[in-house]
């Protein structure tokens, strides 16, 4: 609800309603606005930095029918270092396959340990994931305004970076320039 101070300036209410729509309208139309992977990707790693508070994260193909999984982007991490699946429990690869976002706490529980996993969905097919590896210091964990985020993104980001029909991308379809792939 918006109302005029009285030096006749109107004022935004901040209210939680519309820090949730207002992220998930933001993101939407960046989203939908790339031209390009590379473009959508970046998009991806704006709203990863700007709207969940996390400057490392990374884009990993998944094909769950041989269980493979190869990272072909990275934000603010060194992708050799990097095990998605040493990240996550049974549990959550089931949920990401089935096509849930998945959030762990560090092992000590921790909130400065927790990772977030989103399915990247094309086609109602899981097709990567973008793993959310460490929030910023200020960042206390994810609310529900983040995990309304975390959805859009699942079933958004994968038309926007493989295209509305792609079932299966490979790596050759990911990157025209594989020197471009990791980022720091």
């Amino acid at each position: 609800m918006n109302s005029e101070n009285k030096y006749g300036l109107t004022t935004v209410s901040h209210d939680a309603d519309a820090k949730v729509d207002f992220r998930l309208a933001a993101a939407r139309r960046r989203l939908a606005e790339s031209c390009g992977k590379e473009d959508a990707i970046e998009a991806l790693r704006e709203i990863a930095g700007n709207f969940l508070g996390s400057e490392e994260i990374c884009l990993f193909l998944l094909n769950v029918r041989t269980k493979e999984i190869e990272i072909v982007w990275s934000f603010g991490i060194d992708p050799a270092n990097c095990d998605l699946l040493g990240c996550l429990s049974d549990v959550g690869v089931r949920r990401i396959a089935e096509g849930e976002c998945h959030v762990e706490l560090a092992s000590d529980g921790s909130v400065a340990g927790t990772k977030a996993f989103v399915p990247i969905r094309v086609a109602n097919d899981t097709v990567a994931v973008v793993a959310i590896l460490r929030l910023l210091p200020q960042k206390l964990g994810f609310d529900r305004t983040d995990m309304d985020l975390l959805a859009l993104l699942s079933e958004e980001a994968g038309g926007a970076i493989f295209g509305p029909t792609l079932k299966t991308p490979t790596r050759e379809t990911m990157t025209d320039r594989p020197e471009r792939q990791h980022e720091r």
